[in-house]
């Protein structure tokens, strides 16, 4: 009877729900914490289960690009699509009517995350100079306002990583003029 009741406890919710967990899922992923290589921001491939991190693999900049482009076999692109094409973050791809039609070797927009989080680019140059001007409002971190945008692409905290969809909704965004101005500005 004890046996029966136990059975019963655990195949309950099961049944209840209707569905079945879901199997962990690869997506990359990237972090406005600077990295260890120098980087002022991280890119990631993370396993993902049940919406929690449970693996991470740090990628280098050449490496994230090949993968996500699907030159380099990914888990986390494993049809070897092209995903700034498919999510379209025009800054990362050839124009569709390019007669070259082939893969970038860079990612412009890569070059601007940086500008999400610092008010002028946070490492010197040789010379001392600053190279630009960053988008937030504040020196250091984005302010409020701006992490409340941030917070729609699933970032509440600066160390928090941006994952799959969300990930390409911003790096795509961040190539939209009106979305800059509105970042920076809130107009």
């Amino acid at each position: 009877m004890l046996r029966a009741l136990l059975i019963t406890i655990l195949v309950l919710p099961l049944s209840v729900s209707g569905q079945e967990p879901q199997p962990p899922t690869w997506q990359f992923a990237l972090s406005l914490s600077t990295s260890t290589d120098g980087q002022p921001f991280c890119l990631f491939l993370v396993r993902m289960k049940e919406g929690q991190v449970t693996e991470s693999r740090p990628l280098t900049r050449e490496g994230f690009i090949r993968q996500v482009q699907g030159r380099t076999f990914s888990l986390a692109n494993p049809d070897a699509d092209d995903l700034f094409r498919t999510h379209d973050v025009a800054q990362c791809t050839l124009p569709p009517d390019s007669a070259a039609m082939g893969f970038l070797t860079d990612c412009s927009t890569l070059d601007d995350l940086w500008k999400l989080r610092y008010w002028e680019y946070p490492l010197k140059m040789d010379d001392g100079r600053q190279m630009a001007k960053g988008w937030s409002e504040k020196p250091l971190a984005p302010s409020p306002r701006q992490m409340s945008i941030l917070n729609g692409y699933g970032m509440r905290f600066l160390s928090d990583l941006v994952a799959g969809e969300q990930m390409f909704r911003l790096l795509r965004d961040m190539g939209d003029r009106k979305w800059i101005v509105g970042y920076r500005n809130g107009a």
